[in-house]
């Protein structure tokens, strides 16, 4: 029967051509899949340059078929270069209470979520490209430290898109981008362009000061639509996190006994 010293040494050389051989293996990999997501990204990473950014003219919909609010945009990258925006208002004077504003290219609405998404998508190619395929490395920490630095990188992307940051009632008010309407918004009413996982969302929200003097929302509705690069983007950052923990697995199983790392 192998003892506790044959199976270490076998574990040894396992993790030796690993680190040898597979590390990079896996690697190339998933800078690969990081590459297949960037040239789906529709803003400036290495695989797409700005003249190569195409616009996106999509109609955004209630998903309960509320008639509440209309809203075509032009998406561009990580910018809403163009909307056309109708929605029931109780002060406005025409019979159906409809009011209509927009914006064109000359004022856009930024997308901040796509520009962090993308931002960070660079750093995990940067990170890749810090060890080629020459690098020797010379331990299994070393391995999981760079790995752990490149999920953190993957989760961000991810998070970006996936989990908007929850805003205040101050923020909704105070935004600029409400200002780049015309005619410019009710007093009441607020709107929140976002993006969910795949989907670019609209938010209205229509406010009422109470006797307090204090601003609070009465109501809130959304109209939507599905953004096929996103969901793309976001099956591509999961299926490299993916990567990323089985190698990181491999490893720490091979390292179970002390000293191993």
């Amino acid at each position: 029967m192998a003892t506790e010293e044959d199976e270490i040494s076998v574990l040894h050389q396992e993790l030796k051509w690993l680190l040898r051989e597979e590390v990079h293996h896996v690697f190339e990999d998933i800078r690969h899949t990081l590459q297949e997501c960037s040239e789906r990204f529709p803003i400036q990473t290495g695989a797409v340059h700005d003249s190569e950014i195409k616009q996106q003219r999509m109609i955004l919909s209630s998903p309960n078929s509320s008639s509440q609010m209309k809203c075509m945009v032009t998406l561009r990258g990580d910018s809403i270069c163009e909307a056309d925006v109708n929605f029931k208002h109780k002060h406005v004077k025409d019979q159906h209470h409809i009011f209509k504003t927009s914006f064109n290219p000359d004022r856009q609405w930024k997308l901040q979520q796509i520009q962090d998404a993308g931002n960070h998508l660079c750093n995990a190619l940067f990170i890749l490209s810090k060890r080629d395929s020459t690098y020797e490395f010379k331990s299994a920490q070393e391995v999981l430290l760079l790995l752990d630095e490149l999920m953190a990188c993957l989760m961000k992307c991810r998070t970006s898109l996936a989990m908007p940051k929850r805003k205040t009632l101050q923020d909704l008010i105070t935004n600029k981008n409400m200002q780049i309407f015309h005619p410019v918004l009710p007093n009441d009413v607020a709107l929140s362009f976002y993006v969910h996982a795949s989907k670019l969302i609209l938010a209205m929200y229509h406010l009422h000061t109470n006797s307090q003097q204090k601003v609070e929302i009465t109501a809130r509705f959304q109209v939507e639509s599905v953004v096929q690069w996103l969901n793309e983007a976001i099956v591509f950052f999961t299926l490299a996190l993916q990567q990323c923990q089985q190698l990181k697995d491999k490893i720490i199983a091979l390292c179970q006994y002390d000293g191993m790392c």
